[in-house]
């Protein structure tokens, strides 16, 4: 039998064999390890890379999002990983493996708390271990769910980095963002989420994974108006659609023809239709595998298999 010439497949620490985006080859291996390395040595700061970035509202599904294209589980519970910017780094790498979790402080930050945040380097030896770092890095950060103290803010501008080396298939920096609030108590939140999310989004580089659930007005969600607005030529901006499985019967149609991007709402370059697991099934431990074929049987059924989608 002949070996295939590259894998569509991520194999972490967790053991879980991961379907792959295609996004790796030998040609461009080396330039992108060079792009990945210069990233994460700060150079990121002063120099635009390319990056993918989730964002939508609150509870839209970008947590889901962003697991199904890296293969890392991230937690979400108590909504801690959304009240700061995650970064993570996939390189491709067959000579050696290494998970590693830093945090790069705001340039808001004192002098004193730039050193404290910058010294927390982790080696990952599970990505089970993940939501632990989280937590820990939610703690040094000072944001609220993680501490206990009253006057803790709710979010935090500082950057939690994870890097991912070894035989991942993939070659990608992918960033996750807290959720976009239109009404909040404090108003030191709202700007602090506000000028978080633009920052990556006027960023010419910045690849947009817009996320929406299926049962809203796409038209009035923040992120596609926000898209529009830094991103005018819609030359870097895919809209994510989510949650097909909670829509009323009898909208299937509507969903369909926003994901055949033949709806009021366009975008250049379309839309994905996603459907992600239940709670139900995250608290059984499925695999990528079993997460993709549970997302082809859905959408094999009726009335979704009679309404014109692309399943590739």
């Amino acid at each position: 039998m002949d070996t295939p010439p590259e894998k569509d497949w991520i194999q972490l620490d967790s053991g879980q064999a991961r379907n792959g985006l295609g996004l790796v080859s030998s040609k461009t291996s080396e330039r992108l390890n060079q792009v990945d390395r210069i990233r994460a040595n700060g150079v990121g700061d002063h120099i635009a890379l390319p990056q993918l970035v989730v964002c939508g509202d609150q509870s839209a599904g970008k947590s889901s999002v962003l697991e199904g294209i890296s293969g890392i589980p991230f937690p979400r519970q108590d909504g801690v990983c959304t009240r700061f910017a995650t970064e993570i780094i996939l390189r491709h790498e067959l000579k050696y493996r290494r998970n590693t979790a830093t945090i790069i402080p705001h340039i808001s930050r004192s002098e004193d708390e730039r050193a404290r945040l910058s010294a927390f380097h982790r080696e990952v030896t599970d990505i089970g271990q993940l939501p632990g770092i989280i937590d820990e890095a939610a703690r040094l950060m000072g944001v609220q769910g993680a501490n206990e103290l009253a006057d803790a803010p709710t979010f935090a501008a500082d950057v939690l980095r994870l890097e991912v080396v070894g035989d991942t298939g993939l070659h990608l920096t992918l960033v996750d963002l807290p959720g976009l609030i239109s009404v909040s108590e404090n108003e030191d939140d709202l700007k602090l989420v506000n000028d978080l999310v633009n920052s990556y989004l006027e960023n010419s580089r910045t690849i947009i994974l817009a996320v929406v659930p299926a049962s809203s007005d796409v038209d009035t969600q923040s992120i596609i108006q926000r898209a529009r607005r830094y991103d005018k030529d819609g030359l870097r901006t895919v809209g994510i659609i989510t949650k097909p499985d909670l829509i009323n019967d009898g909208t299937e149609a509507r969903v369909a023809r926003l994901a055949n991007n033949a709806d009021r709402t366009k975008l250049k370059l379309g839309f994905f239709l996603l459907r992600n697991p239940r709670p139900l099934d995250l608290e059984k431990g499925i695999t990528m595998i079993e997460r993709r074929k549970m997302e082809a049987d859905f959408f094999a059924n009726q009335p979704w298999n009679k309404l014109g989608l692309d399943p590739s």
